[in-house]
Order: C-alpha cells, then structure tokens, then sequence
C-alpha cells in the first residue's frame, strides 16, 4: 500500500463471554490495514468475526487489548462518547437494514448525520449528495415512500455527510434484489474513488469480492476464524451491527454517530 493507513489494527484480541464457560475468541489479529482512498473486500463464513471486526474499526465496540488507529487516533484511548465523534467525523457506515429514521425526509437524515460530527450541518452539501446518488428528485421524500434501492442510495449520500476518510459497508446488497445489487456496488466504488475516500466492504458475493483488486478473506488475518469457532452468540456483531442496541440505543448514522 502506497498511501499512509486510514485503518490499522495491531495486536487486537476480542472476546465474549459464554455463560457457565470461558470466554470466548472472535478476534485475534496481529495486524490489519486499509490505506487512504484503498478499495478493500472482505470475505468469511459466516460467524467468522467479520462485523465484529467493523464494529471495533468503528468504536462500537472496544478490544480486549491492542490498538485500533483510524486516522491517526486510537479508539482504545477514548471513552465512548468521544469515539462516537470521532465515528461521526472518520468513519461512514452502510448497513443492509439501511438505518433511516423513518420520519424524516431523505434531506433530512443526510444533515441528521452531519448534526453529529464536529462541523456544522451543511444543506448544500447534502443536496449535493444525493443529487451525486441520482436522487435530486426525492430530497423530501420520507424513506416509506421510496424504493429499496432509493433507500441504500440515500445511506451512502449519508455515509459521506461528514467528509470521512473511511466507509465501512456490511453486506450492503444483502436486501437489495439481484437485477439492483451491482448498481449499489458501483455506486459505493465510483462515490467512495470520486471523494477520495477508503471502502471496506463485507460480502458474501464471490461476484462481488471479485470486482475488488484487494480482495481477502478474514482467516488470512484473524487467528481466532482460523481455529474454526463460532462467534459468541450473546455479543456476536450479526445480532449486533446496526442496531439501536450497538450505539446507545439510537440507530447508528452512515456518518458512524448516533441518531
């Protein structure tokens, strides 16, 4: 990698309890990069830690031990209402379920996201946005009265509200139907390459991961998928990524903050 790491994970360990058992290892992982503006897929059978490992990129959740530096702050040295600023500010996430909030206007869950970064909600750029998305015409559209596809449109003009250096994508087509999912993929890489911006991207989609010139796998990484033990089921991020309970109780916003 050419350009300085936007993400990098150094001696991070993760468990979860197990009632009546010993804890158990979902991540182990000596080292882990994604440089600045880098396109990246990541595959793995399922349990394997894959959202997990988005989930400690991201702040939602902290390691046992080691260090998690997106640019250039560690996440392990803040508490988490920092790290939610700093979600907000670095990181934008894109989640299957979408995490629109479902009384607002595409507009207006685009400058939501912006509320929770350190600048201050900017129109322009979030009609801008979703124009860039195709969505000029649905700006106050709520997301009940637009088509799947126009809803994980407006996600990814969110993702990007708060300029961040990174977009963490979860299995991004998984509710999108098959004739629409490459249009989603494109959209996430021609967005992500036009703002300079690093995507990481969970799939299931050998027709996906193979779009990517950096394409790997979590066992070639993570010494605890390599061991073959599932996830913990009581922390385990598929119960957990996206969902209210991971981020305080409010849906995470595709800037990373809260809503």
């Amino acid at each position: 990698m050419d350009a300085p790491s936007v993400i990098s994970l150094s001696d991070v360990r993760k468990t979860f309890p197990v009632p009546g058992g010993e804890p158990l290892t979902v991540l182990d992982v000596d080292r882990f990069e994604v440089a600045g503006g880098e396109q990246v897929s990541l595959e793995g059978r399922s349990g394997s830690g894959k959202s997990t490992l988005l989930n400690v990129i991201s702040g939602i959740l902290r390691p046992d031990r080691g260090s998690v530096v997106v640019d250039g702050l560690d996440l392990t040295r803040f508490n988490e209402a920092t790290r939610d600023r700093i979600r907000a500010d670095k990181l934008g996430m894109v989640f299957q379920s979408f995490n629109l909030l479902p009384g607002f206007t595409a507009l207006e869950n685009v400058l939501v996201a912006m509320s929770f970064g350190t600048g201050r909600p900017d129109r322009s750029r979030a009609e801008s946005l979703l124009a860039s998305v195709g969505l000029a015409h649905r700006l106050s559209h709520r997301p009940a009265h637009l088509s799947i596809g126009e809803q994980q449109r407006v996600a990814v003009a969110r993702a990007l509200a708060n300029r961040p250096r990174a977009i963490l994508a979860d299995e991004p087509t998984a509710s999108i139907d098959p004739a629409h999912q490459q249009q989603v993929i494109d959209l996430l890489r021609n967005t992500c390459r036009e703002q300079g911006v690093a995507l990481l991207i969970v799939t299931h989609s050998p027709e996906v991961a193979s779009q990517f010139e950096r394409r790997i796998r979590i066992e070639d990484f993570n010494r605890a998928a390599r061991a073959g033990r599932p996830e913990a089921t009581g922390g385990r991020p598929e119960a957990t990524a996206g969902r209210p309970e991971a981020t305080g109780g409010r849906p995470a916003t595709a800037g990373g903050g809260r809503q």
